[in-house]
């Protein structure tokens, strides 16, 4: 199994290496930096728009954005989120990636959608007690929401989703269908393999040892199972915030964290994080694997090697056979160096640095979901 996932992370990458150099102009246009203003003038039209999960009778409301040309026919792309409580424009330390994104793909002749998850900005619906059910339906509404447009014309529609957005969408697109999917920093390994290389990637890239590590995966694993044996809705927050009060030494993510800071991230990071009921679909459900497997609709994979979240060489492998060895000949991974789980131009991968990174998105990125919807709207 080893050899295998081996053999296509080699693929990957050097299908990845071997890819011609995009024009400076090209990646020029594709460059967004964090404190810069978009250009101007803007040549697309923008709306502000609503639209109803019939399921759980929400609306939800975002911004679709669309070329201001003559024709009224276009391909079109919604985008999901991460984790968290996201809005449309997907913040993180500053850089608002989905703007970004929208804005590069709308000047290509692209429509986008982009929405704030259900219970967060102007969407209705409870975050807290949302499944990955609940945020897949979400994200299959909103396409649902372009097929139903009569004025204009999409004729091709897809989903792009970051991380947990990645586990989604193949979610969506095994029981829906889809012209296209984009997994952008996606999962694909079984959960638990995947929070341990997690884990134990984050620890090391922050100057950790060994028995270090050893010791907080020792930790993570009892909180893991203080979560899992409790009902939801049960208090957990005395047994988890003692527990990594207690060995607060031996958890990377509170390394140096004293008073409030520390309260917060044991709060945000732990116990928020434990208590949601998608923590437990996320643990105990299927794996990414096997809805992938289901997947026939072409697949363009993007993931960075200093993606240690998810994490990007070994999720970028499985993906890659997952969809193949189910019968998918279209199938496009990109595995590309340095990038880290945003998709940014790093050196370190750890969450921290984003912080000190100017560039919203790598310009490569943007090119290959630009090139790739356009070849399905062509089809």
């Amino acid at each position: 199994m080893k050899n295998i996932l081996c053999i296509i992370v080699l693929i990957v990458l050097g299908s990845c290496i071997n890819q011609p150099k995009e024009e400076k102009s090209d990646a020029d246009a594709a460059t967004y930096f964090r404190n810069k203003p978009l250009k101007s003038p803007i040549p697309y039209k923008s709306e502000t728009i609503e639209f109803k999960n019939v399921e759980d009778s929400i609306m939800l409301r975002g911004t679709l954005t669309y070329p201001d040309t003559e024709s009224q026919s276009y391909p079109a792309v919604v985008l999901m989120h991460g984790s968290g409580r996201n809005v449309r424009d997907y913040k993180v330390y500053g850089h608002k990636t989905f703007l970004t994104m929208t804005d590069y793909l709308s000047r290509n002749g692209i429509a986008v959608l982009r929405y704030d998850k259900r219970g967060c900005g102007e969407s209705e619906g409870d975050f807290d007690e949302a499944t990955y059910d609940d945020f897949a339906s979400d994200g299959w509404s909103a396409a649902q929401y372009l097929k139903d447009r009569k004025d204009i014309d999409f004729n091709t529609i897809g989903i792009a989703g970051h991380s947990e957005g990645g586990s989604l969408v193949p979610m969506i697109a095994a029981e829906q269908e889809l012209d296209f999917i984009i997994l952008l920093g996606a999962p694909g390994l079984p959960y638990p393999l995947a929070d341990s290389l997690y884990s134990s990637g984050m620890a090391r890239a922050r100057g950790y040892s060994e028995e270090q590590i050893l010791r907080e995966s020792q930790v993570n694993d009892s909180i893991i199972t203080i979560a899992l044996d409790m009902e939801l809705g049960q208090v957990m927050e005395d047994s988890i915030y003692n527990l990594a009060f207690r060995n607060r030494k031996d958890l990377s993510w509170l390394k140096g964290l004293t008073g409030e800071a520390l309260d917060d991230e044991i709060k945000y990071g732990y116990i928020e994080y434990y208590a949601r009921p998608s923590f437990r679909e996320f643990w105990e459900g299927p794996s990414p694997e096997d809805y992938l497997r289901q997947v026939r609709c072409p697949v363009l994979s993007i993931g960075g090697t200093l993606d240690l979240n998810v994490p990007g060489v070994a999720s970028m492998a499985a993906i890659d056979k997952a969809l193949k060895e189910a019968g998918n000949t279209e199938v496009t991974s990109e595995l590309i160096p340095d990038l880290n789980h945003m998709l940014q131009p790093a050196k370190t991968g750890l969450p921290e640095e984003i912080d000190s990174i100017e560039t919203t998105i790598a310009s490569e990125v943007l090119i290959l979901m630009k090139s790739f919807i356009q070849k399905q709207g062509m089809q």
